[in-house]
């Protein structure tokens, strides 16, 4: 295998953008030699490109099928350009697809990249899944901040230790912008040929709620509005908080969701 640590020139951050990338360069024979896709993997708020590499058995999954993965570092962006801040969003759709191109010959064709993320990842990967549909083949949220429009109120009183950190994103106002609503973005898709609409895949655990703040209740609600807009989609739940066993399993499901595998099945036989 090959592991790189990453700093690259983007001149639109100005600052160097970190991130880690996997290449399943020894693939044993049964998975065919060759490499199968590219999946992008998208960090929470106040993570980095390190966590999905230091705290799940990303790089194990991705070897057990024939995945390059790519983790960027995006700071507490939403992956949203930020009123105050770098333009994480035409960064990571333009910027930084075009540099790993043209360096390590990543794969572009749609019918192989697929992104996903967890909790502030899981949002962007949906935002960006679906803004990119000509990019992306599928898109996995992980107990994801999925409805954003009704999150901003919920989180960002005045004396909200992550007001600042919201407004550094979304402006003082905390306005989200109609083309960074999730549920607007797939109403856009649903209105593509089939053929052309991102497929999504959305988890969130059972007990991942809060008085103000439900992420679960979140995700039913976006479940059920995906199921209205007739795109292709799974949700699944299960008993689960916010945390990286949740989120480790879940990468597991969205390997075998995006190539139709029983591979997550074969995992959780595994952890039985």
């Amino acid at each position: 295998m090959a592991l790189i640590t990453a700093k690259l020139s983007i001149a639109e951050a100005f600052k160097p953008v970190n991130l880690h990338l996997y290449f399943p360069t020894d693939l044993p024979e049964s998975v065919g030699n060759r490499v199968k896709g590219v999946i992008t993997l998208l960090h929470g708020l106040h993570g980095d490109c390190s966590d999905w590499f230091a705290m799940t058995a990303a790089c194990r999954y991705a070897a057990d099928n024939g995945y390059i993965l790519i983790a960027p570092s995006a700071e507490n962006s939403f992956y949203n350009d930020m009123a105050h801040g770098s333009p994480w969003y035409a960064i990571l759709t333009e910027s930084l697809p075009e540099q790993l191109r043209r360096i390590y010959n990543i794969p572009a064709a749609r019918e192989v990249n697929y992104i996903a993320g967890l909790s502030m990842g899981g949002y962007g990967a949906l935002r960006i899944g679906l803004a990119r549909p000509k990019r992306y083949a599928a898109a996995g949220s992980f107990s994801g901040v999925v409805d954003m429009r009704a999150a901003l109120p919920a989180i960002a009183s005045p004396k909200s230790l992550i007001r600042p950190v919201l407004e550094a994103v979304f402006g003082e106002q905390l306005v989200l912008p109609a083309d960074a609503d999730v549920f607007t973005l797939a109403e856009r898709a649903a209105r593509l040929e089939p053929d052309q609409r991102p497929r999504l895949w959305l988890s969130c655990g059972r007990q991942d709620t809060d008085v103000d703040f439900s992420l679960y209740g979140q995700n039913k609600k976006l479940a059920s509005h995906l199921t209205g807009l007739g795109l292709d989609f799974e949700f699944k739940e299960w008993d689960g908080v916010h945390e990286w066993n949740f989120w480790d399993r879940s990468l597991a499901e969205f390997i075998g969701f995006i190539q139709g595998s029983d591979y997550a099945a074969r995992k959780r036989r595994d952890w039985a």
